[in-house]
């Protein structure tokens, strides 16, 4: 028996399809974007989520109301990032939010 594991995070982090992937670069994901099936966060193909391009349009707005009326401060300014499978950091990236001064 053969067993496969595959995780997104093997495909997102593949060199060949992202170069520099730990940079911060949302101009990868613009025009076609990136390869068919090398960034699948909600499948690919026939039967893929339906649901993607509301997401992206809540994620839009809900950060636009973030960063207009807060001021964010990391509260462990030289957090590490460890792989578990996935990249989080270590203590949750704790920030504190400071609402502008109206």
């Amino acid at each position: 028996m053969t067993m496969l594991y595959w995780t997104v995070n093997s495909t997102h982090k593949n060199q060949e399809y992202f170069p520099e992937q730990e940079k911060f670069d949302p101009s990868r994901f613009e025009g076609n974007g990136p390869t068919a099936y090398t960034f699948v966060p909600f499948g690919g193909g026939p039967r893929m989520c339906p649901g993607r391009d509301y997401a992206r349009l809540e994620i839009l707005v809900f950060l636009h109301n973030i960063v207009k009326r807060f001021k964010w401060e990391k509260l462990i300014a030289d957090e590490k990032i460890i792989m578990d499978p996935y990249p989080k950091p270590t203590h949750g990236l704790p920030i504190r939010l400071i609402p502008h001064e109206i």
